[in-house]
């Protein structure tokens, strides 16, 4: 009886030590370890952006980086206006350029999901009007969102070139005048499938298929099929050349001038679906979660999104390079980065005021080598054409 009640004691006192142990616990959660965002790595990527700063002389920067089971921090640098040295902020609307193409093909992946669009089927398939050089007839919706087309970057015509610099961007175009100066060669640059180059006319086109099989505006579908379910409340197609305030100002140096030119509100009609969207940091760091999770995709078009072209750097309208994917976006007065680490769990997003020596694009290789030592072995040229950063001609 006594050898009873001894185990008894013990078997409480357990009880009421493991207890206790428990409540401590949960009122005062153990904090994980931080392993990358270190207050000494955070420094370390401050002292980045200052020299960021110095050497491209940008206006200004806004940062947002996060370390999954760790933290996150924003960081600003300089002004988002020079007239008024109002100071950059996080909050600001700014033009996302070539980041809009991973909302594009977004879309085209959900219409497949809805059975409105057949990856594998030509393009003429849904746009038979459409005029495109010899052997076009080969180049499907996969090819065109994976840009292995072949189809030349309108972009780089001289004299949409000409007229959108003459006018100081206030001409309008429409996608058939931007896809039209593409065709304008007799010929693709290669065979359909066959090699990958960046092409803007590429996503363009697939703005084009859009508003074919659902017989609504890109910016509606956009809106209704991603925006709206996933709360990005900042993010927009722009119908009018105006940001809405707080919204950052871009600019872009003139040699002439020795200046820096105010290009806020040249006529968003020149990137189309390939670039137009307008939206804030923290829209994208939502945005940044769905292209790495795809929560509004199917377990089908997850893997047509992470199916990799010939050249093993480019997905369904996003970038790849060993751990990282993404986009950048490169557009008159603006350059900005979304990178997503998806092994270490690491979130970049950088933005600028001016696209000058994309200095956005400096300031995301400078922070993702100081948080993935893997990094450290490349040159500063590590997300250049060949390894999954698009240097775009434009945007």
């Amino acid at each position: 009886m006594k050898f009873r009640n001894c185990n008894y004691k013990f078997s409480l006192v357990v009880i009421l030590s493991v207890s206790m142990i428990l409540i401590s616990c949960k009122d005062n959660p153990l904090e994980p370890p931080l392993n990358m965002l270190t207050d000494d790595n955070i420094a370390k990527i401050q002292t980045a952006a200052d020299k960021i700063m110095r050497e491209y002389q940008t206006p200004g920067l806004a940062a947002y980086i996060s370390v999954g089971g760790e933290r996150e921090f924003t960081l600003t640098r300089g002004v988002s206006n020079l007239m008024t040295n109002e100071p950059m902020s996080v909050n600001n609307s700014f033009r996302i350029a070539s980041i809009t193409k991973t909302f594009t093909t977004e879309a085209v992946l959900i219409l497949m999901d809805n059975g409105l669009i057949d990856l594998n089927k030509p393009i003429l398939y849904y746009l038979p009007d459409l005029k495109l050089p010899k052997g076009s007839d080969k180049i499907t919706v996969r090819m065109l969102g994976n840009m292995t087309s072949g189809l030349f970057n309108y972009t780089g015509d001289p004299e949409l070139n000409d007229l959108r610099y003459s006018t100081n961007g206030e001409t309008i175009f429409t996608p058939q005048q931007l896809v039209a100066a593409a065709c304008k060669k007799d010929s693709l640059n290669f065979k359909p499938g066959t090699k990958y180059e960046y092409s803007n006319t590429n996503t363009v086109i697939l703005g084009m298929l859009i508003e074919k099989v659902t017989g609504k505006k890109v910016r509606d579908v956009l809106s209704e099929k991603i925006f709206q379910p996933l709360g990005m409340t900042n993010t927009y197609w722009p119908i009018s050349v105006f940001l809405p305030y707080p919204y950052t100002h871009g600019y872009f140096y003139s040699i002439e001038m020795h200046s820096f030119i105010d290009c806020t509100n040249w006529n968003p009609s020149w990137p189309d679906a390939a670039g137009a969207l307008v939206s804030n940091v923290q829209d994208l760091v939502i945005w940044s979660k769905e292209l790495s999770e795809g929560n509004l995709l199917t377990t089908n078009s997850k893997k047509e999104r992470y199916l990799w072209n010939v050249s093993g750097v480019y997905g369904f309208g996003i970038n790849h390079y060993n751990d990282w994917i993404g986009h950048t976006g490169v557009i008159d007065g603006y350059n900005t980065n979304i990178w997503i680490n998806t092994v270490r769990h690491i979130t970049i997003i950088t933005t600028t005021n001016t696209n000058i020596n994309d200095p956005a694009s400096k300031s995301f290789q400078e922070f993702a080598k100081i948080l993935d030592p893997t990094l450290l072995r490349m040159n500063n040229n590590i997300f250049d054409g060949k390894h999954g950063y698009n240097k775009e001609i434009d945007f």
